[in-house]
């Protein structure tokens, strides 16, 4: 009897879709003890629209960028969409645990 024709290989399993990327960010409470000031643009000198305490959770908004200082101070921001949506210093971050 003739041999049975081989299996076609399996198709390799598509790569699993990357999750969501988490947009949880967390004040870190080592260089920001007093928690960050949200300002309405990434500048010191803009105007504040809330705060987050040391160890806060904070959501960065989609597709989120680091924004360079708005007065070419040493520093990038990064916009946020809560709890207040505005702009904070990136450096003071950790992801959420």
């Amino acid at each position: 009897a003739p041999a049975p024709a081989p299996a076609p290989a399996p198709a390799p399993a598509p790569a699993p879709a990357p999750g969501p990327v988490s947009l949880c960010r967390q004040v870190e409470p080592r260089v920001a003890p007093k928690g960050l000031v949200v300002r309405a643009d990434a500048s010191k000198t803009s105007a504040v629209r809330g705060g987050i305490p040391a160890n806060g959770q904070v959501t960065l908004v989609p597709n989120y960028q680091l924004v360079k200082d708005k007065n070419g101070e040493d520093r990038n921001w990064v916009e946020i969409s809560g709890p207040v949506a505005g702009f904070i210093a990136a450096g003071n971050l950790i992801m959420c645990k």
